[in-house]
């Protein structure tokens, strides 16, 4: 069988599962910052401007005359489950691996030059805990500026004819 330019790995009911695919024409890695328009500039580092998650989509091409009657279907079916199950993959590319990520959209299609299989994308999205739930090994928006809460934590007692007169003044009453 022949090994493909881009693999994925997870772990599937407890074990280790590799996909290699019959063929990867192209890889697109998608590395972002959104950078706020507001965003003001503290020394060497823009505060405002955040990192997206990473994302990566394999173009790959399936095909029967590899696996045998079927193989491309059952590869299609696995993406669908590792999809619907939202489980966390390990793609690996020449360029680099990328940890925790996501199977986000599948398109797969079959046409006259490939019948006994298909050609398609998968999309990838790094999976990114949220803010207070960090975990070790998790991508870390070190960039990130936190406001300061400067009012008053002083709580004042309304008595019952100040909200009266409130209510008055707002034509409720």
């Amino acid at each position: 069988m022949a090994v493909s330019s881009a693999y994925i790995t997870a772990a599937v009911g407890g074990r280790k599962q590799t996909w290699h695919f019959t063929g990867v024409t192209s890889i697109e890695h998608n590395l972002s910052l959104n950078l706020n328009s507001t965003a003001s500039r503290e020394s060497d580092m823009v505060s405002g401007a955040r990192n997206r998650p990473d994302r990566v989509t394999l173009s790959v091409i399936e095909t029967d005359a590899v696996r045998g009657a079927g193989g491309s279907a059952r590869i299609l079916a696995d993406m669908d489950a590792l999809k619907r199950s939202r489980t966390l993959c390990r793609v690996v590319t020449s360029m680099g691996t990328y940890r925790k990520m996501l199977l986000s959209e599948i398109t797969a299609a079959q046409d006259e030059e490939n019948q006994c299989g298909w050609k398609g994308t998968l999309s990838f999205t790094e999976y990114e805990p949220s803010a207070g739930k960090n975990t070790a090994g998790a991508k870390v928006n070190n960039n990130a500026s936190a406001r300061k809460n400067t009012g008053t934590t002083a709580v004042k007692k309304l008595t019952e004819s100040a909200f009266l007169r409130l209510l008055q003044r707002a034509g409720i009453r």
